[in-house]
């Protein structure tokens, strides 16, 4: 009976050994695969055990991956370059893990040029440019990808709006251009982005958004002068300058015409138009009488009109 009973024992423990190097070949996984997190793969219990990548390689440590106890394999910080497929190796016994590192939501912001954005005037324009700050940690080429989204619904180009993208290492800018502006364009504007991959070992953020509100103005009335130079003696040469004074930035170019009577004045002998660009919020209109006759004499008026496109 007591020979029995050891026999019994021996075999018992034998099983037991057997067992445990059946189950070192499992890999347990620490932490999220999330880029920038620190991220353990545990090759089992193995005491023994060599990590490969799918080339074959052997994986050594290079100070952002460690590997320790002849089977851990820590990536400390995991960078998007460490998405792929690893290979435990413990003895005749393999394991493969597909490891798929997942982009960190980003850094979204949004600015715009105008000064206060609950006081911009319809008829001027506005860039309100969204920015994108790519992780240090992604590593690999990526695509960002950034739309917006206003009062009426998403934007694209359009007879007022335009987008325009500039994409540096780190920073991505997205710049949305309204012009001109109108009353309805107040409201709550939203700059929506994302980063992704074409690897299938990388996974893409999840969104991240910024907001602007915009509140427009409707345009005041433009100041408008007539001035004179020049003698008003027949066969001088004489000049009326009207000069409108607009809201600075104004987009839409004022219409000015000159009355004579209460009628249009139209060029006739000796009498010239010119318009000048707009430099300053000014905008000018100069008639020049040359020489200056008794049929030039009258009432005049200038009248100035802005269209600002819906």
């Amino acid at each position: 009976m007591d020979f029995q009973f050891h026999l019994y024992h021996i075999f018992l423990l034998t099983f037991l050994l057997c067992h445990g190097v059946i189950s070192s070949s499992n890999i347990t996984v620490i932490g999220n695969p999330v880029a920038g997190q620190v991220y353990t793969l545990l090759c089992g219990n193995a005491t023994n055990a060599t990590w490969k990548y799918s080339n074959g390689t052997t994986v050594v440590s290079n100070g952002k991956i460690i590997v320790s106890n002849n089977r851990n394999l820590t990536f400390n910080p995991l960078l998007t370059s460490h998405g792929g497929n690893y290979t435990c190796m413990s003895g005749n016994i393999s394991n493969n893990i597909a490891v798929i590192v997942e982009i960190p939501q980003p850094k979204t912001t949004i600015s715009s040029n105008a000064i206060n954005t609950s006081m911009v005037y319809s008829g001027t324009s506005i860039q309100i440019v969204c920015t994108v700050h790519i992780p240090s940690v992604v590593d690999t080429p990526v695509v960002v990808k950034t739309f917006w989204i206003g009062t009426q619904g998403p934007i694209t180009n359009g007879s007022r709006t335009n987008v325009t993208t500039v994409q540096a290492i780190l920073v991505h800018n997205t710049t949305l251009q309204i012009s001109p502006l109108n009353i309805s364009d107040s409201g709550m504007y939203q700059c929506v982005s994302n980063i992704s991959s074409n690897s299938v070992h990388i996974k893409a953020s999840n969104n991240s958004s910024a907001n602007i509100s915009l509140s427009i103005q409707a345009l005041y009335p433009p100041a408008v002068t007539i001035s004179s130079y020049g003698s008003s003696i027949a066969g001088s040469v004489y000049s009326l300058v009207c000069t409108v004074k607009v809201v600075d930035g104004l987009v839409a170019v004022p219409n000015i015409v000159l009355m004579k009577d209460s009628r249009l004045h139209v060029n006739g002998v000796n009498a010239t138009t010119s318009n000048s660009t707009m430099t300053g919020g000014n905008s000018t209109l100069t008639v020049t009488f040359s020489p200056l006759h008794t049929s030039h004499g009258g009432q005049y008026t200038c009248v100035a009109t802005i269209y600002i496109p819906q």
